[in-house]
């Protein structure tokens, strides 16, 4: 709960910054200037486009923001007088940072992937709780629940460690040796 107050307390300390800011920046000599309408949809998009990349995090909303920032910029200079050069520079602002910038950063960034529910399992050690055949199915314990189990190799015994090779529905396939890639 206290992780959370202090988290609401950055946001609004956030806000209350970047408001700041946005008023010297769009003030001069402490006459506010009209910034027109297409300032504040570039101000939309920017958000709109952060909000969605952070829900995804795949890095394909957030070039948007880029193209957007950059626009908005361009507003500050043309106003709305020439609506089509921005949204000219928006566009393509953010199709090049997706074709250029996204995969550096999608290699810089790079996740691996946690193996989660049943694929946790291929690999691990288990102990074999009912014989297994070769044509006739077993029960292995794996975290202390029975499993169903055939074997690819050898026949198993009670007592017996093995190795979970493949789950094909509910049945685990298992080796008595590690397989290469598990």
């Amino acid at each position: 709960m206290k992780n959370y107050n202090y988290l609401v307390i950055f946001k609004i300390y956030i806000f209350l910054l970047v408001k700041k800011y946005i008023y010297i920046i769009i003030s001069i000599e402490g006459v506010m200037i009209d910034m027109g309408f297409m300032f504040y949809i570039w101000i939309v998009i920017m958000v709109v486009s952060v909000i969605i990349e952070i829900s995804t995090t795949d890095l394909t909303s957030l070039w948007f923001a880029v193209g957007a920032f950059v626009s908005l910029i361009i507003n500050l200079f043309l106003k709305d007088d020439l609506i089509y050069v921005q949204i000219l520079v928006f566009a393509l602002v953010s199709i090049v940072a997706i074709f250029v910038l996204r995969p550096i950063l999608k290699k810089k960034i790079n996740t691996p992937k946690v193996a989660t529910n049943v694929d946790a399992m291929i690999g691990k050690q288990v102990l074999v709780v009912s014989p297994i055949n070769l044509n006739k199915p077993g029960i292995i314990k794996f975290e202390g629940i029975e499993w169903t189990a055939i074997t690819e190799d050898v026949e198993c015994e009670p007592g017996d460690f093995v190795y979970i090779s493949k789950i094909n529905g509910n049945t685990v396939i298992v080796n008595k040796e590690k397989k290469e890639g598990n």
